[in-house]
C-alpha cells in the first residue's frame, strides 16, 4: 500500500514536469487524469497514438504515460517515432500485458517500465517517481556538466558538494582511462573510504575488475569519436561473485581550446527494474506455454494444433505436396475410467501420449485433442501408403500392455485419416473429415484405421497387401521370366529375345505386371526384383550361346527406379562378369517417358551403358510426344513401335500414318526399328511393305518358358 511519504515523494519529484497521457479509454483517462493531476505542472491527453504523436510534435515533455493498444496508432508504434523523435524521452507503458510480441517490441524500442492494467494507484506512484527521479537526476547532471565546465578552476568545493549530494554515481578519467576522481556515491561502489585514493586507478585495481577491459574500449570510443554514450545497459560483476546491472552514460570532457582531455560518466543501479522485467517475461513465457500444451501429457493442445496446421497448410500450398490428419481415440476408455476411476484414467492417457510421441517422427507433430483423443499432422507427404503404415505402426505398438500399479491393461484405439487437400483445404474440415473416418473405424469393428474416403481405405489396404505379397513371392521364388522371339520377316530367322517378368502367385494365379510393377516401384522392391531380372535373363543368354543358338541380343526392361541408381552400371558390369554375359548379348529396354522426363540426367546415364558396350532401345515409342531436337541426343540404337498403333492396321488411316512416320524417322536417324504386338498376317506384311522387318508378337510366337523358347529355337523355321 502507498503511503504519505511516496505521495510527498510524488509531489516534489513530479511537480516540475510535464506528461503526455495517451488512453483510448475515456472512462480509464478521465480517472487517471483527475488522480495525476495534482503532482505534475501540466498534462495532456490524446486518445490515440496519432494524436499522442501530434501532441508530442507540437510541445515539449518530460514522460509520456502510454496505453498499447489503441486504435489508428498503437502505443508501440508511437513509442518507437517519439525514440525517432528524441532518444532519451521517458516513455512509461500501462498495459495488461495480454501480447507478448507488443511487450517484446517495447523492451526492443528501449522501454523498461510498465504499469499494470487496471492501474493500481501504489504502482502508478512507485513507477512514475521513479521515473521522474531519473529525470530530475539526468537534469541535475546536464546542469552538473555544464556548471562544471564553466567554474572548474574556481569553484572545487561547491562542485565537490554538489555531486555529492546528487543520487547517482559519478566519475571522470583522464585520456588513459585512469581514474582523477568521483562521487561519494561511486567510492563506496569501489570500497574505497577516501576518495582521492582512486586518483591514479584503473578498472583493472577495483571490484568490478572482471569487466574493466570492456569499460576502457568504451572509455576509448567515446573519447576517439568525440561522442556522448547515454542510458546504455551493461552487467557488472563483482569480485564476490554479485551481479548487478547499470545505466551508464559517458561524455567527452573537453580543454580551453576544445580537445579531448578526459570522461565523465555517470550510473545508476537498475538491477531492480532488470529483474523485473526478466520477471514479468519468465512469467508471460510461462502463461504462454501453458496456453499452448495440455497440462497432464505436456504436449500441444488443440489450439497449437490448429495454428500448426493453419501454417502447414500455408506452407502446402505453395508446394503442392499433401498433409495427413491423423485422429486418434482409445477404444473403451469410458469403461476403464468408470471401472478404475479418473485418476487411473489420467495416467493411462499420459502413458498413451508417451507411447504415440516415440512412434511417429520428429518432424512430426502430436497433440492432445482432450479426453483420451490425440492428433497427429504429418506434413510433405507423397505416398499414402506412407500414412497407413505409420497408423499400422501405432497400433501394432499398442499390442504391448500399460502397466499401472496392480494392473496390466490391454488396450486398443481406432484412428481416421483426412488428406489436405483431397478431403479439405482449411484446419477445420479436415479435423472433423478425420474424426469422421476415426469413428467409421470404431464401427469397423474397432482396433483399426479409416481413411475419409472408402476408396482410399480399401486402396490403400491393397496396395499394402500387395507390397506385402511381393515380398513373399521373393522369398519364395514366385516370380519366372518367360522370352518370346523377336523374328526378321525378310530372313525368316531369330534376331533377338525380349526377357518378360511373370508373377504366378499359389493363390492368385498370374499376376500383370501391370498391376505389381508400379506398387514395387512404389515401395523401393522394383530393384531386387529387378536384379532377379538381370540375373536370370543374363544367365539364360549365356547358357544358350554356350548350346551354340544365333539368337541376337536378350532385351530386358529397366524400370525408371532402377536407372536413377547411381551405382546401376558398375552393379551391371559385375554381375555381367560374375556370370560370364558379354555386354553385346544385352539389350536394354527404357521407356519413352524416362527418356523425355529426365533429360540430361538420362543422357548421362545412358551414355554410361552404352560406353560399356550394351546396346539400347526405346521401347512403346510413339506414346511419350518425344521432341526430336532432344532424340537425336539419346545414345540409343533402336526404337520399338508400341503395340497399340500396330493393333488396327491395316485400315486405321491416323494408325498408318503414325507407323509409317516412325519407320520413317528411324531410318531417317539411323536407328534400328522394331513393331511388338503383331498378331496377323495383314499387320506383319504391311509392316515388311513399310520398311519395318523385325517382328515380335503372336503372329511368331507367344512368351513361354525357358525350356519352351528352347524347343522353339531348335524348329524355327519349322
Amino acid at each position: 500500500m502507498y503511503d504519505k511519504k511516496s505521495v510527498q515523494n510524488m509531489l516534489q519529484e513530479c511537480q516540475s514536469l510535464d506528461l503526455l497521457y495517451v488512453e483510448d479509454n475515456l472512462v480509464l483517462s478521465k480517472s487517471t487524469q483527475e488522480m495525476l493531476a495534482p503532482f505534475f505542472r501540466s498534462i495532456v491527453t490524446a486518445t490515440n497514438g496519432e494524436e499522442g504523436l501530434t501532441a508530442y510534435k507540437n510541445a515539449k515533455f518530460d514522460i509520456v504515460l502510454t496505453d498499447i493498444i489503441m486504435p489508428k496508432l498503437d502505443g508501440c508504434k508511437m513509442s518507437r517515432q517519439i525514440r525517432e523523435i528524441n532518444p532519451n524521452q521517458a516513455i512509461v507503458v500501462m498495459s495488461a500485458y495480454e501480447d507478448s510480441a507488443h511487450f517484446m517490441e517495447l523492451i526492443d524500442i528501449g522501454i523498461n517500465k510498465f504499469i499494470p492494467k487496471p492501474p493500481q494507484i501504489e504502482q502508478i506512484i512507485r513507477f512514475l517517481t521513479t521515473t521522474a527521479t531519473e529525470i530530475n537526476n539526468a537534469k541535475k547532471i546536464a546542469a552538473l556538466t555544464q556548471e562544471m565546465k564553466q567554474d572548474l578552476a574556481e569553484n572545487k568545493e561547491l562542485l565537490r558538494s554538489i555531486i555529492d549530494t546528487v543520487p547517482v554515481r559519478i566519475f571522470w578519467k583522464d585520456k588513459n582511462s585512469k581514474y582523477l576522481g568521483c562521487n561519494t556515491l561511486f567510492a563506496k561502489d569501489a570500497n574505497i573510504s577516501d576518495q582521492a585514493d582512486l586518483i591514479g586507478k584503473s578498472d583493472f585495481e577495483l571490484p568490478w575488475k572482471e569487466q574493466a577491459q570492456s569499460y576502457i574500449d568504451d572509455d576509448s570510443l567515446v573519447m576517439n569519436l568525440e561522442k556522448e554514450k547515454l542510458h546504455y545497459e551493461e552487467k557488472q560483476t563483482l569480485s564476490d561473485g554479485q551481479t548487478l546491472w547499470l545505466s551508464t552514460s559517458k561524455v567527452p570532457l573537453q580543454g580551453d581550446e576544445g580537445e579531448t582531455i578526459g570522461l565523465l560518466g555517470t550510473y545508476i543501479h537498475i538491477t531492480e527494474q532488470k529483474e523485473a522485467v526478466e520477471a514479468i517475461q519468465k512469467a508471460k513465457d510461462e502463461l504462454s506455454y501453458q496456453a499452448e500444451h495440455d497440462t497432464l501429457t505436456g504436449l500441444p493442445n488443440r489450439f497449437l494444433y490448429f495454428d500448426q496446421l493453419r501454417q502447414a497448410i500455408q506452407r502446402t500450398s505453395r508446394s503442392h505436396q499433401k498433409i495427413a490428419v491423423i485422429f486418434i481415440d482409445l477404444d473403451r476408455f469410458k469403461e476403464i475410467n468408470d471401472s478404475l476411476g479418473h485418476e487411473m484414467g489420467d495416467k493411462i492417457v499420459k502413458l498413451l501420449g508417451e507411447r504415440l510421441k516415440s512412434e511417429i517422427r520428429q518432424v512430426d507433430t502430436i497433440a492432445r485433442f482432450g479426453g483420451d483423443e490425440f492428433i497427429i499432422l504429418i506434413e510433405s507427404v507423397t505416398d499414402l501408403t506412407n500414412i497407413a503404415e505409420i497408423i499400422e505402426k501405432i497400433i501394432l505398438s499398442m499390442q504391448s500392455p500399460f502397466n499401472l500399479e496392480n494392473h496390466q491393461l490391454h488396450l486398443t484405439l481406432s484412428a481416421g485419416i483426412s488428406i489436405y487437400p483431397d478431403d479439405g483445404e482449411d484446419a477445420e474440415t479436415l479435423i472433423r473429415n478425420a474424426d469422421t473416418a476415426m469413428y467409421r473405424a470404431k464401427d469397423e469393428g474397432r482396433n483399426t484405421y479409416q481413411f475419409y474416403t472408402k476408396e482410399m481405405t480399401q486402396k490403400t489396404i491393397l496396395h499394402m497387401k500387395m507390397v506385402k505379397n511381393i515380398r513373399i513371392a521373393l522369398e519364395n521364388q514366385e516370380f519366372m521370366l518367360y522370352y518370346q522371339p523377336q523374328i526378321n520377316a525378310n530372313t525368316n530367322s531369330i534376331c533377338g529375345i525380349e526377357a518378360l517378368l511373370r508373377w504366378k502367385s499359389p493363390t492368385e494365379g498370374f499376376i500383370s505386371p501391370a498391376v505389381f510393377i508400379p506398387i514395387a516401384e512404389d515401395s523401393g522392391l522394383i530393384n531386387k526384383i529387378g536384379d532377379y531380372v538381370l540375373t536370370e535373363s543374363m544367365t539364360q543368354i549365356s547358357k544358350w550361346q554356350a548350346k551354340g543358338f544365333e539368337l541376337g541380343r536378350m532385351s530386358i526392361n529397366l524400370s525408371v527406379v532402377e536407372l536413377e541408381r547411381n551405382d546401376f552400371v558398375e552393379s551391371m558390369q559385375q554381375k555381367m562378369l560374375d556370370i560370364g554375359c558379354k555386354p553385346g548379348w544385352i539389350e536394354l529396354e527404357i521407356t519413352e517417358g524416362y527418356a523425355m522426363k529426365h533429360s540430361q540426367e538420362a543422357i548421362k546415364m545412358l551414355q554410361r551403358i552404352k560406353n560399356i558396350g550394351v546396346h539400347l532401345t526405346i521401347d512403346d515409342f510413339g506414346t511419350g510426344y518425344s521432341s526430336l531436337s532432344y532424340l537425336k541426343k539419346l545414345p540409343i540404337h533402336k526404337l520399338k513401335i508400341d503395340q497399340s498403333f500396330i493393333r488396327n492396321l491395316p485400315g486405321d488411316l491416323e494408325d498408318e500414318a503414325i507407323v509409317e512416320s516412325i519407320i520413317s524417322l528411324a531410318r531417317t536417324m539411323q536407328f534400328d526399328v522394331i513393331a511388338e504386338g503383331v498378331e496377323t498376317l495383314e499387320q506383319k506384311n504391311f509392316l515388311l511393305g513399310k520398311g519395318c522387318n523385325k517382328i515380335q508378337g503372336y503372329f511368331y510366337a507367344h512368351p513361354m518358358p525357358s525350356d519352351e523358347a528352347e524347343k522353339f529355337f531348335k524348329s524355327f523355321p519349322s
